[in-house]
């Protein structure tokens, strides 16, 4: 493996043992960058990297700083593997001849030699370059729209000629390989170079931030232009889904550390801080991280179904229609007090939700985490108070209600109290805890009322039948099953956790989209929707047609946005015929309402039957969609009854 070496960027960084060369110059405290990319040939990109790695190193940088394998190996060895672009899209954009995506257990193996190699970059940054996260965690400052204006001051492009030629494209990141000429470029940028340039971009105001950006996409072919607009936008696609059962093997075999401990870990905090307390510390290392308030962690999500039920007695509790929050509250020892509402994938909800704030400081306690449900309920003129559905919450969060719905949370568990991790507790004794903690809240009025969840033990399976029917005659989604004596397991599937709800709705993956018939604007008219499989991949399971106009919109906005069109061609059959579409990449998660499951008498595809969209699920990603086997054993139970 050919490794470029720093003298190869630029000779004169090569000889400076510190940054004085470019950093002092007569009559000014530091040189013109223009001076300096003009005497030295030094980028404006490298010089900015050069004095941030100094600054962060203490005032000094090793010649051989930024030596690592080129940018556009790690292009075409790493992200354009798992971006899982089709051979003819790659063929479009790039002119490159390429294999089929790997499958997931080439994808695992391919990720396990990347992170056993020695590419010039640290261990962090090859987690980065996996999850497509050169930021490490923290946010992008880069918008599509700096990227426009970016490419506009570049190739002096008109604005309108570029909006126009990115809505035939559809991803701003093929307008930038488009315009970059060749497939790559000499002398080649380092991937150390840009990964490191790009972890320091967010410290720059905007009109310094593009100099370097346009430094940065003037040494780029085709292939490293556009997933430097990728990374830029936190949307390689292979990054966007969550990892960390891939990652903990992975770690955890590097390392000789248990999976499920580094996994443990990694829901504590994220991968990139487990892997540097890994190097310095080893897996005792891992002992240190600790349950905290307003650090997010991902909650536990029910393992299986009721009908798996082996033992009992079990608790059972009404399943709510909602959106499922972690309320986070921390007070300091002069009293003053934050607080988050932290979704299942650790976004921060607080200010979304308007009284949210006031309601989780009103918790009698000085720290805690709290786990359960937003919800709503609405009152019908004719069937008076009812449960409101997860679309009607989402619908007046974004302040378009169609009905008044008032919303509530619901508490089922708790996992931190005043200073304890309680994750390691029964879930009687985290009930009993959660019960005396929010009793006293049933005196007061708060924005958003706060109760625990109601539930019941049940000692057999018509028991939890009963409690069924009753929640839902009530209006409810369901039941959710839980083992009394079992502690809480953080950001996994628990197999304690068990659902029941109407056979009706599942959390599906969008992964194809269909023309409309009329064709002036390009707008889909339906959509192809799969469920995942235990390899990780996505089968087919129906087509959705019918959405409703503003739905449609949101759902070209995501796929246009996030890129998400893999480029090959599909096509399905309609009513009128054959209808052409294009093949999409897993990411949007739908709510699909069917009447029942169908199976082909020829082929033995179980498909839905009537399915329409009832909500997307932006709080889901792909891998924590519903799987083939909840289909076929919803067919199963269709069939006998």
């Amino acid at each position: 493996m050919k490794f470029i070496e720093t003298e190869d960027i630029t000779e004169a960084y090569s000889r400076a043992s510190d940054l004085a060369v470019f950093n002092q110059t007569i009559g000014s405290r530091q040189a013109d960058p223009e001076w300096v990319e003009t005497t030295y040939q030094m980028p404006l990109h490298l010089q900015f990297a050069i004095t941030k790695l100094a600054e962060e190193s203490g005032g000094s940088l090793s010649a051989d700083g930024l030596d690592s394998i080129p940018f556009y190996s790690l292009c075409r060895g790493l992200f354009l593997p798992l971006s899982m672009l089709s051979p003819e899209r790659v063929q479009f954009i790039f002119g490159l001849s390429v294999d089929a995506p790997p499958d997931v257990t080439a994808k695992e193996e391919m990720l396990s030699e990347f992170l056993d190699r020695d590419v010039g970059l640290t261990l962090t940054e090859q987690l980065g370059c996996i999850l497509g996260d050169p930021f490490l965690g923290k946010r992008s400052t880069v918008r599509r729209n700096t990227l426009v204006r970016l490419l506009m001051s570049m190739r002096m492009v008109a604005h309108r000629d570029c909006l126009d030629r990115l809505t035939q494209l559809g991803d701003v990141a093929i307008l930038f390989a488009e315009h970059a000429g060749s497939l790559k470029v000499d002398p080649p940028l380092t991937a150390a170079e840009v990964l490191r340039t790009l972890r320091f971009i967010p410290t720059l105001g905007q009109s310094k931030k593009l100099n370097v950006l346009r430094s940065l996409f003037r040494r780029c072919g085709k292939l490293e232009a556009y997933f430097l607009c990728k990374l830029l936008l936190q949307k390689a696609g292979f990054g966007s889904e969550y990892q960390g059962p891939m990652l903990a093997r992975l770690l955890g075999a590097r390392f000789g550390a248990p999976a499920e401990q580094v996994a443990h870990a990694m829901a504590l905090t994220d991968v990139f801080n487990v892997s540097e307390v890994l190097l310095e510390e080893g897996v005792e290392g891992l002992k240190k991280i600790q349950l905290q308030p307003l650090v997010p962690v991902r909650p536990t999500l029910a393992g299986g179904t009721v009908d798996e039920i082996k033992e009992y007695p079990v608790w059972v509790e009404r399943k709510y229609d909602g959106i499922r929050l972690m309320l986070h509250k921390s007070t300091d020892a002069r009293g003053s007090i934050l607080c988050g509402a932290y979704t299942r994938n650790r976004g921060d909800w607080l200010e979304q939700i308007p009284g949210l704030d006031a309601t989780i400081r009103t918790i009698p306690a000085q720290t805690a985490i709290i786990d359960g449900e937003l919800f709503g309920t609405v009152l019908d003129l004719e069937a008076g108070s009812r449960p409101a559905s997860v679309y009607e919450v989402y619908a007046t969060l974004q302040g378009e209600p169609s009905q008044a719905v008032s919303l509530r949370f619901a508490a089922f568990d708790i996992v931190y109290l005043n200073g304890q991790d309680l994750t390691p507790q029964p879930l009687a004794n985290r009930r009993q805890v959660l019960s005396a903690l929010m009793a006293p809240l049933a005196q007061f009025q708060t924005p958003i009322p706060l109760s625990v969840s109601e539930g019941q033990e049940a000692q057999s399976k018509d028991d939890v039948n009963r409690l069924f029917q009753h929640f839902r005659a009530q209006g409810y989604e369901g039941v959710i099953t839980k083992d009394l004596t079992a502690p809480y397991l953080l950001a996994t599937r628990d197999p304690n956790w068990k659902k029941r709800k109407p056979e009706i709705t599942l959390d599906l993956v969008i992964t194809g989209a269909c023309f409309s018939v009329s064709q002036t604007q390009q707008v889909f008219g339906s959509f192809v929707i799969a469920a995942r499989t235990k390899e990780g991949t996505y089968e087919f399971v129906g087509d959705v047609a019918g959405v409703d106009k503003a739905r449609e919109m949101e759902l070209q906005g995501e796929i246009m946005r996030d890129g998400l069109m893999t480029g090959e061609r599909i096509e399905r059959p309609s009513a009128s015929g054959v209808r052409p579409g294009v093949q999409l990449r897993p990411s949007i998660v739908v709510t699909v309402k069917f009447e029942g499951i169908a199976r082909d008498q020829v082929t033995g595809v179980l498909s839905l039957r009537d399915p329409k969209i009832a909500v997307i699920r932006s709080d889901k990603s792909a891998m924590e969609a519903d799987t083939v086997d909840a289909i076929q054993e919803i067919y199963l139970r269709q069939r006998v009854g």
